[in-house]
């Protein structure tokens, strides 16, 4: 037995000591550690989550909207405002949701926000028969339980296990997300056209119960919680900076930044502004996409399933940008990505369905539109690369409640030019005149530097 200070290592037969100490946090130095990170179980958990919810709640409702709106008689504007307050709510609650999370952690925000999305689509299903009540059921259970869990708690929560892979992870839980809209989206309007919304709505419900709650009991909030380290180091992150002593150079653990300190830099503020424009460009054709590809002479199912495709070739996008964003700048891939969607709403307003032309263009607009979707992704995990993992929640709140009113605007306005000239041209070509200037906010985003302190001294006695 080799003693050094208080820690005792006992050598294995047949292996020498080499005159370091392991860290007793690392895996090889204590056997109770898996030798899987336990930060790629919760991208494993929190993407079973994102298939579902994404598939039901933030890709679904795009077959839930000419149901309701025909079931209920109403006009598109108002089906439009109802969805896009929903989306709006996610922003709203944003500050709010992320500090709670910051403070009490993501799981115990989790639970109840999956109980009252669950209770939301049984009610939904059964009592709501007019506009009002379709609208208080909506906003106040389905959408506030689902922007809770999955567009605050989930995304928190990834942030915290991972640095150097922080944007494979992601992308990794953002892709999965993707094949939900693959799966269910065809699945929920099979279930519409058949049996009705209402039936859609408790089947919602029903997998949400039975999927979603049980994996909950796998979530963990933090990787210190479980003895660990961002992506299973075993130390802190450092940096080496100038000494000036002659040019040596020594090591300071980097820190992250306040929220005020990040308030204080532009690239926070190009982020928020892409971000709010990439919003403004997608959301109000993506609520409105399936009465579009109608309008272009696809039939309800058809339009469904192209839609199912769009989200599937959104699955290899996300995949591949997490690839990149951990290797390449992500102020560049932003950019690339925002202009490729830019270019696919102009397909899509010379597109139709009735030549070879306006069918390439049509699809031309699905395949571009499914590869530029997973630009969401990168916004995420700049924030998280460049301003740390403390305050990632509260940060991110606040640039999903500055495009709030994006949320509701654009599809109402989207509803609006339906309803008064029959068509979405006149809110197609603005969505891509808003990816392009998005594209050029994020082209010229700057990481800013690196906080640090100093180190903390080794324990006495420790080698």
């Amino acid at each position: 037995m080799l003693t050094i200070g208080m820690n005792c290592v006992a050598l294995r037969p047949g292996r020498k000591y080499t005159g370091t100490m392991q860290d007793p946090a690392s895996p090889e130095a204590n056997p109770r550690n898996p030798r899987i990170y336990y930060g790629w179980w919760m991208v494993a958990i929190t993407s079973a989550m994102a298939f579902v919810a994404s598939g039901v709640f933030f890709r679904g409702f795009t077959v839930f909207v000419p149901a309701i709106r025909d079931s209920l008689g109403i006009s598109q504007a108002q089906t439009n405002l109802i969805f896009s307050l929903a989306r709006a709510e996610g922003g709203l609650e944003g500050p709010f949701a992320g500090w709670l999370i910051d403070k009490f952690g993501n799981r115990k925000l989790l639970v109840p926000s999956i109980i009252l999305a669950v209770a939301g689509y049984f009610v939904l299903g059964r009592f709501v028969s007019d506009l009002w009540t379709f609208a208080l059921v909506y906003l106040l259970m389905v959408s506030l339980g689902n922007s809770i869990a999955f567009q605050h708690a989930m995304f928190a929560g990834i942030n915290q296990w991972f640095h150097r892979r922080r944007s494979l992870a992601i992308s990794i839980l953002a892709a999965v997300s993707s094949l939900g809209g693959l799966t269910l989206v065809p699945t929920i309007s099979y279930i519409i056209i058949h049996y009705g919304w209402e039936q859609a709505s408790y089947f919602s419900g029903f997998i949400f119960l039975i999927i979603l709650l049980p994996l909950c009991i796998w979530f963990r909030n933090r990787p210190e919680d479980m003895g660990l380290r961002p992506d299973g180091d075993t130390r802190p992150q450092t940096t080496a900076v100038p000494s000036g002593r002659g040019g040596a150079v020594r090591r300071l653990e980097v820190r992250d930044y306040t929220v005020r300190e990040a308030l204080r830099t532009s690239a926070y503020w190009l982020l928020m502004a892409g971000a709010g424009l990439r919003q403004v460009a997608t959301l109000g054709i993506l609520v409105s996409i399936i009465p579009i590809l109608e309008l272009k002479g696809m039939g309800r199912q058809e339009a469904a399933n192209l839609t199912g495709l769009m989200f599937g070739i959104n699955f290899f996008s996300r995949l591949i940008l997490g690839y990149m964003g951990d290797r390449w700048s992500k102020s560049l891939i932003l950019a690339g990505t925002l202009a490729i969607e830019a270019l696919g709403f102009f397909a899509l307003y010379y597109g139709d369905w009735s030549s070879t032309l306006g069918i390439t263009l049509v699809l031309t607009f699905i395949v571009l539109q499914g590869m530029g979707d997973g630009a969401g992704i990168i916004v995420w995990a700049a924030v998280g690369e460049y301003y740390g993992r403390e305050r990632f929640a509260t940060l991110r709140g606040y640039i999903t409640f500055s495009h709030s009113w994006a949320l509701v605007v654009s599809p109402v306005y989207a509803g609006w030019v339906f309803d008064y000239f029959g068509n979405y041209d006149l809110a197609i070509i603005p969505g891509g005149i808003c990816a392009a200037i998005a594209a050029v906010c994020f082209l010229v985003v700057r990481k800013p530097p690196q906080l640090t302190r100093a180190e903390p001294e080794p324990a006495a006695g420790v080698a």
